[in-house]
């Protein structure tokens, strides 16, 4: 389960007292709170990473059109790819927002049994357009007449029907990314507090609190089904909340925001849960470094198939960076199989150390724990941010990042500095997908479409606008 632009603090289990999230913190109380998981600092990179395994430099750290060239390579297989190869019944539910521009970037195309969602990285959340056009896509061809109500009953209802009706026998993979709590700010009224005075808080809490009534109704099901006690929940944020204008997140203790390296951009809210955490590990908190990338080869491992992605060796672009992760959700004393991680062309860990280089946008701040509306934190609103050659944080004694180590530590500082033009050397972008330059544009699509958004490439001499009575 993957949140959008959820904040680090907008949990109970964080302390936070407004938070009405009771099926998390219960999840967590019976699981794993994954407290060093890492992903990039916005949408479409994370979900890039996680689809395909490889840290967001290695695949795609535009955050792009939902329908522009970007996301997954299309000569890249995805973590559903390699669930199929064991017999997994795939499903997706809601935001993709990993590349749309051609139909094998399409989640059927790229080993999901079925899937409902939208292309791009937003969307009205009642009557799921962009703009003028609809982005709500299902199967193989657009979602005709199932507009217009809150999305989050669309794509939950979705998931539900996966977990009840999942063909006998065969083993399941869902992957419900929602669309809670990305702008605009909208949630039925039924889910505000009427305990919260300020409107924007109350609203972003709202739409929390909605995600967090679908993850009980998952649940629900799940065990209903006798499904449970075989079942792994893992659940991320995409990158963390923003707190600045009108957005509504809190990253609190942590340092920044969404669109910065600072932690409180990168390192999110997550936790693993479900009957196969084994019985010693429950109610802990897992501080191994782990980034989002790295439950391909974790799930890979579970599901006994070989995590070595061969189609991408062949076309001779990147291999996954993934790395098993499940020594540390079953083991009290596994060690900590990554020791670094590239967080962007800007940032690294190696731990225990890290480098954000420049300015990180001005939201670099730190807020408090009532944001928004309450007595500014220390340094809110004052982000100086990083010079250009960078700060250094020991992020395990300082994790809210405060005290800038470059000057009283230059050679860790040469260090980082060195290590994250290595890993940059190898840097990836997905920008073409080869045969699939027929391409027109999203208005003409849409016009040949009913309103409807979908992937505006084709190959050869085929029309990717082809009327209605063609399709």
């Amino acid at each position: 389960m993957l949140a959008d632009d959820f904040g680090h603090y907008n949990v109970g289990f964080r302390g936070n007292n407004e938070a009405r999230t009771p099926n998390m913190d219960a999840l967590v109380e019976a699981g794993l709170i994954l407290d060093r998981h890492y992903v990039y600092q916005y949408c479409s990179p994370t979900r890039s990473s996680f689809v395909s395994g490889r840290l967001p430099i290695h695949v795609n750290t535009a955050n792009r059109a939902g329908t522009a060239v970007g996301g997954v390579d299309i000569r890249m297989s995805s973590v559903a790819d390699k669930l199929a190869a064991a017999g997994y019944y795939s499903v997706q539910s809601g935001k993709w927002h990993a590349g749309a521009n051609c139909d094998p970037q399409l989640p059927t195309s790229r080993g999901f049994n079925k899937s409902i969602g939208y292309l791009s990285g937003e969307e009205d959340h009642y009557t799921q357009t962009v703009g003028k056009n609809v982005d709500l896509w299902e199967d193989e061809a657009p979602a005709y007449g199932k507009n217009g109500t809150y999305g989050g009953f669309i794509y939950a209802n979705h998931t539900l029907d996966a977990i009840h009706n999942c063909p006998a026998n065969a083993p399941l993979f869902v992957y419900h990314a929602f669309q809670e709590c990305h702008t605009p700010n909208e949630v039925p009224d039924e889910y505000l507090s009427p305990a919260i005075n300020d409107t924007l808080r109350q609203v972003y809490e709202g739409m929390a609190h909605f995600m967090d009534r679908d993850i009980g109704l998952f649940v629900d099901a799940l065990k209903a089904s006798g499904k449970w006690e075989q079942t792994l929940v893992v659940f991320s944020s995409d990158n963390g909340g923003r707190e600045d204008a009108g957005f509504g997140g809190n990253n609190y203790p942590l340092r920044g925001m969404k669109f910065t390296d600072f932690e409180g951009g990168t390192r999110v809210v997550a936790f693993a849960s479900g009957g196969v955490i084994p019985q010693q590990m429950r109610g802990s908190t897992v501080t191994n470094l782990m980034h989002i990338c790295d439950w391909f080869g974790t799930f890979a491992y579970l599901a006994g198939v070989d995590p070595v992605d061969h189609k991408a060796a062949a076309n001779h672009v990147p291999l996954t960076d993934s790395v098993n992760q499940w020594p540390a959700l079953s083991t009290p004393t596994a060690p900590n199989v990554r020791q670094e991680i590239t967080l962007s062309s800007k940032a690294i860990i190696v731990w225990p150390y890290k480098l954000v280089l420049g300015s990180q946008g001005g939201k670099g701040w730190w807020s408090s724990p009532v944001h928004p509306n309450a007595t500014q934190g220390p340094g809110m609103d004052t982000d100086a941010g990083c010079p250009k050659d960078g700060c250094v944080f020991n992020i395990a004694t300082d994790p809210s990042e405060y005290v800038d180590l470059s000057a009283s530590l230059p050679a860790v500082k040469a260090n980082l500095t060195a290590a994250l033009a290595v890993t940059m050397a190898s840097a990836y972008q997905t920008n073409e997908s080869p045969g699939y330059n027929n391409c027109i544009d999203d208005d003409t699509y849409a016009k040949a479409h009913n309103n409807f958004l979908g992937p505006i490439c084709s190959k050869g001499n085929s029309n990717p606008a082809a009327p209605l009575a063609e399709l």
